[in-house]
């Protein structure tokens, strides 16, 4: 029995090395995404805490200047937030162009396996073909020696 080669192997094997490739676009797109909602979340909490100083500090009383620099403290912070969201919203996208890509890569890949598939089948089936042709050959041949 011949040994089986498919024809499409390289294609296969490229296929392969694109969906793996993929798949490590699709991680770092992930990570980026928890990094940009991590940074959200510090700023934040960063607002609360600039917050909680205000309130404090416009309870005991405070010069002008220091409730305006508060006050700047706070619209920066806002203005952050807003900011980071943005950036989560594209890393969102990102992340879903990512996984289409992938799940387009998948697929390429599953049909060339399937394409596989087909190819070895019918391979088996030659091969049994000629084991068949084979054994008749032989028998028919021990038949007319016997004769």
């Amino acid at each position: 029995m011949a040994a089986y080669k498919f024809r499409l192997q390289k294609l296969l094997n490229y296929k392969v090395s694109i969906e793996e490739e993929k798949k490590n676009e699709l991680n770092k797109a992930s990570k980026r995404l928890e990094e940009e909602k991590n940074k959200l979340l510090a700023v934040k909490q960063k607002l609360n805490e600039m917050n909680s100083t205000f309130h404090e500090k416009t309870s005991l009383g405070m010069s002008v200047n220091e409730l305006k620099l508060l006050a700047n403290y706070i619209d920066y912070y806002k203005r952050s937030i807003k900011e980071q969201k943005i950036k989560i919203r594209m890393a969102e996208d990102y992340l879903s162009t990512c996984r289409g890509e992938l799940i387009k890569a998948t697929q390429e890949k599953k049909m060339v396996e399937k394409l596989k598939e087909i190819d070895y089948g019918k391979y088996l089936y030659e091969e049994q073909k000629k084991e068949e042709k084979l054994v008749d050959d032989l028998v028919s041949f021990k038949e007319s020696n016997n004769s």
